[in-house]
């Protein structure tokens, strides 16, 4: 059943004809309020929402459905009459998993709607999150970013439930790029003996886009922080909880770097192309090699930061004697992302990063859709 908000009866009828046509069932609800209300009852497949509207926006309508317990998987396809970039960005940072502009075409709502239902009915992924943790030891090189924007992608392409966690000690960042108040941090856990999920969960930070984060302390801690033990009990409840599990690993060698490592499916070494980020990786490299370091899947992100690159992909292929999976191109957009506390994969589409991140977070999702299904 698709629930259609919109204070115009006429629009309203439209829509819902297309839909129709298209082989779907509605429920056409021209009062927003009350449309609210039915929606949390209800529970609907998917709901098309417009934005202006009397007394509430359909923007406030998608935040508030973020906040409520169970819906925070409902697809939601946000119309509106504006076509510019900071629309769609409005439509995504409030919630949205999408939006079209009207006049609208009924090929285009449908595909559009078809596109949502489709990720929505996809089984679940396998009984366990798949762990994916981005790191380095060269700080400066975009990785709190990357790791914000995958999350942040993965929750919007999934619907699933995604948690990213920053282990730094030394004041991480991600809430940050998050805009977010924190309440909460890992530093505030009990020990991992007497951790559960409960206890877990009261310390995560809701998103409005539905990611949870996980927060670092703003104080920072000794470098020992957190515990491997305790690291391996964060993961271990996570993996339980939700889909997707995001390390943002902390910038220091020793034992809980290597175990975070150790845990992850995916690790992502993140580097940019100049010649002290290279080194750094290549002797990073050895000292996992000296460590004995199993990874289950490894793979490198060149990044971009600078407007040019200091030295060419081929020579850090050259250098690290491996292939890079994924070059990011310098995006001028982060510095206002940043600043706004919006990550791009929620914002332009024709972002740099965002694009990248986008099709990463997606080959992701199929993967692992696949594995839950075969």
């Amino acid at each position: 059943m698709i629930y259609v908000i919109d204070d115009d009866e006429q629009l309203l009828r439209m829509v819902g004809l297309m839909l129709e046509r298209g082989g779907h069932t509605t429920k056409l609800m021209s009062d927003p309020v009350a449309g609210l209300q039915n929606v949390k009852d209800d529970k609907p497949d998917l709901l098309v929402l417009d934005v202006m509207m009397p007394g509430i926006s359909g923007h406030d309508i998608a935040r508030d459905i973020r906040a409520h317990d169970g819906l925070d998987k409902l697809p939601i396809l946000i119309l509106t009459a504006r076509s510019q970039d900071v629309d769609r960005e409005t439509a995504l940072k409030s919630g949205a998993n999408d939006y079209l502009s009207k006049p609208v075409t009924s090929q285009e709502l449908i595909e559009k709607v078809d596109s949502l239902l489709s990720q929505r009915n996809r089984k679940s992924t396998p009984d366990k999150g798949v762990v994916i943790g981005l790191f380095g030891l060269r700080g400066g090189v975009g990785q709190t970013t990357l790791a914000v924007n995958l999350a942040s992608a993965l929750r919007r392409i999934s619907q699933q439930d995604v948690c990213l966690v920053d282990l730094s000690s030394s004041s991480g960042q991600a809430a940050l790029h998050l805009r977010l108040q924190l309440r909460h941090s890992w530093a505030d856990l009990p020990r991992e003996s007497e951790l559960d999920w409960s206890a877990l969960k009261d310390n995560l930070t809701l998103h409005q886009s539905g990611l949870r984060l996980l927060a670092a302390p703003q104080v920072p801690q000794m470098c020992t922080n957190p515990s491997p033990e305790l690291v391996v009990r964060i993961i271990e409840l996570l993996k339980d909880n939700a889909a997707f599990v995001v390390i943002d690993v902390p910038r220091m060698f020793g034992a809980t770097f290597k175990t975070i490592l150790e845990q992850a499916d995916i690790a992502l070494h993140v580097l940019t192309p100049d010649a002290v980020s290279v080194q750094t990786a290549v002797q990073t490299n050895r000292l996992l090699e000296k460590s004995n370091i199993s990874f289950k899947q490894k793979s490198y992100i060149l990044n971009q930061v600078q407007v040019e690159p200091q030295i060419p992909q081929m020579t850090v292929e050259r250098g690290l004697n491996a292939r890079v999976a994924s070059k990011i191109n310098f995006d001028p957009n982060q510095a206002r992302a940043l600043s706004q506390g919006v990550p791009l994969t929620l914002t332009s589409a024709k972002s740099p990063l965002a694009t990248m991140m986008n099709r990463m977070a997606d080959v992701i999702w199929q993967r692992v859709s696949k594995r839950a299904t075969a």
